[in-house]
């Protein structure tokens, strides 16, 4: 039995989808969701599913033209590969930013010297809570409760008081 080929046009669908969403992260500084990139694709070509985004986004990755960066269970965050740099993650709302430290190759010749590895590159991560959410997290600590910690889909909170809650 044969093994079936894609015809030239759905080859054709295929690398233009694929441009598509390549263009799209390339041209936003903001770190897009799958779903930031799906919703603005569909302006451009209404036809293109959710599915479709992820499996370019997943071979634009592979292929080494994007990065993503992952944080927990939070969404997964594009960027197009431009020069390497360090990210900083919200552990509160998951945005993603770039840090304005220099990429430190003395590190890679470091880690190559001591470990004999040939290094292609390193990543540093930071994580902390935004200024955003930390100033959201100060005024909720002015009402009845306020955040304590984060565990998975609940969130334990402590009234003002010192009695605990699950929300």
């Amino acid at each position: 039995m044969p093994i079936p080929t894609q015809s030239a046009a759905q080859a054709e669908r295929k690398s233009e989808q694929r441009n598509l969403v390549f263009k799209i992260v390339e041209k936003r500084y903001d770190h897009p969701t799958a779903q930031d990139i799906y919703e603005q694709a569909r302006r451009n070509m209404p036809a293109i599913s959710l599915g479709t985004v992820y499996r370019n986004l997943q071979r634009l990755v592979d292929q080494g033209s994007l990065i993503e960066s992952k944080n927990g269970r939070k969404p997964a965050r594009y960027e197009a590969r431009r020069h390497r740099h360090y990210h900083i993650h919200c552990t509160e709302c998951g945005s993603l930013e770039d840090v304005s430290v220099p990429y430190q190759e003395s590190l890679d010749r470091k880690v190559e010297k001591q470990l004999r590895y040939q290094l292609e590159e390193h990543r540093l991560e930071f994580y902390g809570v935004c200024p955003s959410c930390h100033a959201a997290s100060r005024k909720s600590e002015r009402g009845t409760f306020m955040p304590r910690r984060r565990m998975g889909s609940s969130t334990k909170l402590q009234s003002t008081k010192g009695e605990n809650y699950v929300r």
